[in-house]
């Protein structure tokens, strides 16, 4: 199974070792995982790469693609329109070229520990709670059209809801132990369509 990864600095592996990242670490067992993630790109850029380098190789060789993206575009814009809209885009064109697209949430923001340069250009607090909000929404779309769906957010939050601050680099970056996490919850997935 060949699984292209299109998405952000969450994809990239941003901050840890790339044997650390969990697109390395769900790889293995007859999966071949590849990494298609660009620190700080949005679903419109993603989008672009699916059209200039990932579908030539979808026509040629099959193959499953991941989606994950959106929390960029939050940051930039402040909602989360775009990436619903890009989404929506990039699944619908990959399910008519026969390819079934999985989808993946974003994991939550850690407001309180996120870059304080930024602090002038993003309001924090209010794109944590739009993340969460968009996360929803791609479970539910993933739904609505029958596709798999990785909730990469549900390891970040602890049972009291709050932001599980250990596994973050920055506020916005797992850790080494979150991309594990992250591997663990990818890998479930991908047994149950095995």
């Amino acid at each position: 199974m060949d699984l292209y990864c299109l998405g952000d600095s969450l994809t990239f592996g941003y901050g840890v070792k790339p044997q650390q990242r969990w697109i390395a670490l769900a790889s293995g067992e007859g999966r071949t995982l590849h990494n298609h993630g660009v620190c700080g790109d949005t679903t419109g850029g993603m989008l672009v790469r699916l059209h200039t380098g990932l579908l030539p190789i979808l026509r040629r060789e099959g193959g499953w693609v991941l989606l994950c993206g959106g929390d960029n575009d939050i940051f930039y814009s402040g909602c989360a329109s775009a990436a619903r809209s890009n989404m929506g885009a990039m699944v619908h064109q990959l399910l008519g070229l026969g390819v079934r697209p999985i989808l993946a949430s974003p994991i939550p923001v850690c407001a309180e520990d996120a870059p304080k340069s930024w602090g002038g250009v993003v309001d924090f607090r209010a794109a944590a709670a739009e993340v969460a909000r968009y996360r929803d929404w791609c479970r539910d779309f993933a739904a609505a059209f029958g596709l798999p769906f990785v909730d990469f957010y549900a390891d970040f939050v602890a049972e009291d809801g709050a932001v599980r601050r250990e596994l973050y680099l920055d506020g916005m970056h797992p850790t080494a132990e979150g991309h594990a996490l992250m591997a663990a919850r990818l890998r479930a997935v991908l047994e149950e369509l095995a």
